[in-house]
């Protein structure tokens, strides 16, 4: 039988040759995992909202996420949309109601997000209520403009979010955020403090399992959750063949809680989809 090879097929075969070799045909190692899974949905109780609720994500042919759809939509648990340039680069975080985005549809929050020269999102400008349309739309019955905040991120020599400052437009101080990191690539001490008020809110992070963290699987989920963590900040009841958790169930011994975008939960199962 002839097979004839395209370039791309080549390119193909000469990548998972590599990554077969480097993660082992058999066992394949907890680093390389994630580089397999994408997350499909998430199911849990809802610590603060106090209800079990779904997230199903949707991703594009590259395998960058497009959508989050929510079971509880409704106003501060609205659906998500993401875009990206044509280098595949993270550049709206969009939030509605619908089940896609539409335009001429009402959104809630509208991040756009610029680069820097080593490829990380150095600012995000926060649209609040508007119109989607190819940028953010002002509300007809709202000023001629669409209200916004401005976020600057900074980073370590890892890449990782460790400082973010936001602003109202006119200047005015709105939040700063600190993150540190342990030896073990851990989120342990996050720091949210209002400089007009001087209020400081303490978070820390004591316990990690140590297999893979779910929010790895995509670059994407890191810099939205601002963790870049290697491990779970608590053990998962099971995992899968690549050392991903499948199943947290926090108890009075564990305690601890996980976190995926806006949601605070207890009780979680994760779905995967692998190659």
């Amino acid at each position: 039988m002839h097979l004839n090879l395209t370039p791309i097929h080549v390119l193909t075969a000469v990548t998972v040759t590599l990554l077969l070799s480097a993660c082992g045909k058999h066992d394949v190692r907890p680093d390389c995992g994630a580089q397999l899974c994408q997350i499909q949905k998430l199911e849990g109780y809802d610590e603060v909202l106090q209800y079990t609720n779904t997230n199903t994500i949707e991703y594009n042919a590259v395998g960058n996420p497009v959508l989050r759809l929510r079971s509880d939509v409704g106003t501060g648990s609205e659906n998500e949309s993401y875009r990206y340039d044509n280098k595949n680069r993270l550049t709206d975080q969009i939030l509605h109601y619908n089940t896609k985005e539409q335009y001429g549809d009402v959104f809630w929050e509208w991040h756009r997000f610029k680069y820097d020269n080593r490829n990380r999102i150095y600012l995000d400008t926060f649209y609040s209520i508007g119109i989607i349309g190819d940028h953010p739309l002002p509300l007809p019955v709202h000023s001629p403009v669409v209200e916004y905040l401005i976020i600057h991120f900074e980073y370590d020599h890892k890449d990782r979010i460790i400082k973010e400052t936001a602003n109202y437009s006119d200047g005015r101080p709105w939040y700063v955020r600190l993150y540190t990191y342990d030896h073990r690539q851990n989120l342990v001490k996050k720091i949210a403090f209002s400089p007009s008020s001087g209020y400081a809110d303490t978070t820390y992070y004591a316990s990690y399992d140590n297999k893979v963290n779910y929010l790895r699987t995509n670059k994407v989920w890191q810099f939205l959750n601002r963790d870049y963590s290697e491990n779970n900040p608590i053990a998962a009841v099971s995992y899968n063949k690549y050392g991903l958790p499948l199943q947290f169930r926090p108890n009075s011994k564990t305690g601890g809680r996980t976190h995926f975008l806006d949601v605070t939960y207890s009780n979680l199962d994760i779905t995967y989809q692998c190659k």
